[in-house]
């Protein structure tokens, strides 16, 4: 027996309420990853510095272009 497909129907606030949380969670992450690597940075463990403040720059870069993204998605007509 072959299961018919059934598609899922999203409506257009749906969608914009889905981007709407999606960029609060990228920012969110941006913001964690931030403090992570500013916590990392202060203690004393043996990481090079300059490659915690690069990739943890990088990845938070990411996370607000990606967030800043979603939400003008959020908003547009």
């Amino acid at each position: 027996m072959q299961r018919e497909e059934e598609k899922i129907h999203i409506t257009a606030n749906e969608r914009k309420d889905a981007y709407k949380e999606a960029s609060h969670f990228a920012l969110d992450m941006a913001k964690l990853v931030f403090g992570g690597v500013i916590l990392a940075g202060i203690m004393d463990l043996d990481v090079d510095k300059w490659v915690l403040f690069l990739v943890g720059g990088l990845i938070v870069l990411i996370m607000i272009l990606l967030g800043t993204f979603l939400y003008f998605m959020a908003i547009k007509d």
